[in-house]
């Protein structure tokens, strides 16, 4: 990977939140890409954090149903 492409700002975004440049470090090279190019568009410093906090956010909730059938519960119409 090369690092001399990632903007600045993102840089310091990524390197001024230790949680979010752990989790960039484990990501792919072809992640990272992905991730740097679509950080380029942000220009507020708001945006940005936002955007780097999002690689440390839980992206799926943790559900687990005891009884597959408890999705159906409420009213039956027939």
């Amino acid at each position: 990977m090369d690092y001399n492409n990632l903007p600045l700002g993102l840089g310091i975004a990524i390197a001024s939140n230790r949680a979010a440049m752990d989790r960039f470090v484990d990501l792919s090279d072809e992640e990272k890409s992905d991730f740097i190019e679509r950080g380029r568009a942000l220009m507020s410093q708001k945006e940005l954090d936002e955007f780097v906090g999002s690689l440390i956010k839980e992206e799926k909730p943790d559900v687990h149903l005891e009884d597959v059938n408890d999705i159906f519960d409420g009213p039956v119409i027939g």
